[in-house]
């Protein structure tokens, strides 16, 4: 997580990463949003999303970082292979473990509940549960929303935080 008040310089890619990472959030904001409407589409928009949040994921550990990744590339894996209900389900941990990061930046009310609304919403897709499927959306997404507005109103330098403190 960053320090605010340290600005490391930023180069490109820095600028490139912060941008492609509030992006992510947007992207899912939108998606999650049409997921009870257009659920193929939904999904692959949401394997975009996931790729961009964690290919510029900002996290001083590794090991953290690293493992945000893995389970997007499990992700992609199952949707090549035809396990799309796994694949729906990896992005959905990513984004909900990424939602409770991001918490802790924000006090967001009830961002720190998307690790349990996301997988609601993926067992009510997996069910066929739409009236669930239509609430459960509808609030993901509408916390997506709050997350995104706070992510680009602030600086982004305080996405990279302190350099130093990075694990290589």
């Amino acid at each position: 997580m960053a320090d605010p008040h340290i600005q490391s310089p930023m180069d490109f890619w820095d600028y490139l990463t912060v941008i492609l990472y509030r992006l992510g959030f947007c992207l899912a904001t939108i998606m999650i949003g049409l997921i009870p409407f257009y659920p193929e589409i939904a999904q692959y928009g949401l394997l975009v999303a996931g790729t961009m949040l964690t290919s510029s994921l900002h996290l001083y550990l590794k090991s953290i970082r690293l493992m945000f990744q893995f389970v997007v590339w499990l992700g992609l894996l199952c949707q090549i292979f035809s396990f799309t209900e796994f694949a729906l389900g990896a992005v959905f941990t990513v984004i909900a473990g990424l939602c409770y990061k991001e918490y802790f930046c924000f006090r967001i009310i009830g961002l720190n509940f998307q690790p349990i609304l996301l997988p609601l919403l993926w067992l009510s897709l997996l069910f066929n549960w739409q009236e669930f499927v239509l609430i459960l959306a509808l609030i993901c997404s509408l916390l997506l929303l709050l997350l995104s507005i706070q992510k680009w109103r602030m600086p982004l330098h305080f996405d990279i935080g302190d350099k130093r403190k990075y694990q290589i």
